[in-house]
């Protein structure tokens, strides 16, 4: 036998950490944690169920009884598996099968944590005849920054996930700095509807107070006090409190000598490497209703060189594959005067092909087994 490995299997921890008792420890966990989930997101909602039981580590039960999360469960049963691999698996040709499964489960592991990671899901709401390069999040924000010149906008944005009181935002493009008094993920905004002369807003704002979390997190609205200081002529400080919520439309203004810059709390914007154009959107309906039977979109692709542009259409069960990026159709709506527009789904997934790995790894781990086993009983 290695000595390295007989080192390894010697090793307390690692001997410890190859339990079977953890493999099924960690699987009792995983199947109280996907009923309890499944259960618990009939009244709070799918959004909050995964925050709380699946892309946690640990939550409470009862407000004091601390429970492992899915996260850290999975983390355990990985390391759990990789020790395993190191220390108790036999490798010899007759154990080949036996082997190929290992890896393959582990591979799962590998692609869940590329997936949760390395996924970005957003969408672009278009009529026919337009196009954009950029799509927006769900319910992902980002405070952005810009000017406006020669009727372009130069914008810089920070994500606001995880913003705490007293964090440092730099703009170092602009010369701005922005200091968080306070950041809620949801609020609900409060005013006169007239300007203050100590604190500036879009929209007349004096106040934003903290409510929680909407079980559908399109509707929860952030808001935010920042203490912004900009450079102005003859490098003179000033220092300026802004007042933002999620809800305006419009963004607040921030004057600095001749200077105007633009803050606001929008939806996360992505750059994407390609600009889609919608051309035609059609809508087929049930007969003597207004349920839509199926719809789809016909659109225009061209990658971000500008060549080799070519159309698509796209259907609720025909989506668009670019590289990393797919593009499903979504949704529509017809606004006030008739007009109609069709919503994409863009999902950025970099590991979507790992899950497929891993699966025809497992898959030929198994067939390979079973094969091997079969043919130890007709030799017998």
């Amino acid at each position: 036998m290695n000595p390295f490995r007989k080192n390894l299997q010697r090793n307390p921890v690692i001997k410890f950490c190859a339990s079977i008792r953890i493999a099924i420890a960690c699987l009792a966990l995983l199947f109280i944690l996907t009923l309890w989930g499944t259960i618990d997101q009939v009244t709070n909602g799918l959004y909050l169920a995964q925050e709380r039981f699946f892309y946690s580590f640990f939550f409470t039960f009862a407000g004091v009884i601390p429970f492992p999360g899915a996260q850290l469960v999975l983390w355990v049963f990985f390391i759990n598996l990789v020790c395993v691999a190191l220390t108790r698996l036999v490798y010899k040709w007759d154990q080949a099968g036996i082997i190929v499964i290992h890896f393959g489960l582990l591979l799962f592991f590998v692609a869940a944590f590329v997936t949760y990671h390395g996924t970005e899901e957003s969408h672009i709401t278009l009529r026919e005849g337009e196009g954009t390069n950029v799509s927006q999040g769900y319910h992902d924000w980002e405070l952005a920054v810009w000017t406006e010149a020669d009727n372009a906008q130069n914008v810089v944005a920070w994500d606001t996930k995880g913003l705490r009181p007293n964090d440092r935002l730099a703009f170092p493009e602009y010369g701005l700095t922005a200091t968080v008094g306070h950041y809620y993920p949801n609020a609900e905004a409060y005013g006169t509807g007239q300007p203050s002369p100590d604190v500036v807003s879009a929209s007349g704002i004096q106040t934003v107070k903290e409510t929680p979390l909407d079980k559908e997190p399109e509707k929860n609205l952030p808001g935010a006090l920042l203490t912004v200081r900009t450079s102005g002529p003859q490098g003179k400080e000033r220092e300026v409190s802004v007042l933002l919520y999620g809800g305006e439309e419009q963004p607040a203004k921030i004057t600095s000598g001749e200077q105007t810059y633009f803050m606001q709390l929008r939806h996360k914007r992505s750059p994407l490497p390609f600009i889609l154009r919608l051309k035609e959107f059609t809508a087929e309906w049930y007969p003597n209703t207004q349920v839509a039977r199926s719809y789809k979109s016909l659109v225009g692709i061209t990658p971000a060189g500008g060549s080799g542009s070519r159309e698509v259409l796209i259907s609720m069960n025909k989506p668009l594959r670019y590289k990393d990026f797919t593009v499903y159709q979504s949704s529509y709506a017809v606004d006030e005067f008739g007009r109609e527009s069709s919503t994409l789904a863009v999902v950025r997934n970099a590991g979507r092909l790992l899950p497929y790995c891993a699966s025809f790894i497992t898959f030929g781990g198994l067939a390979l087994h079973f094969l091997m086993m079969a043919f130890k009983t007709k030799l017998r």
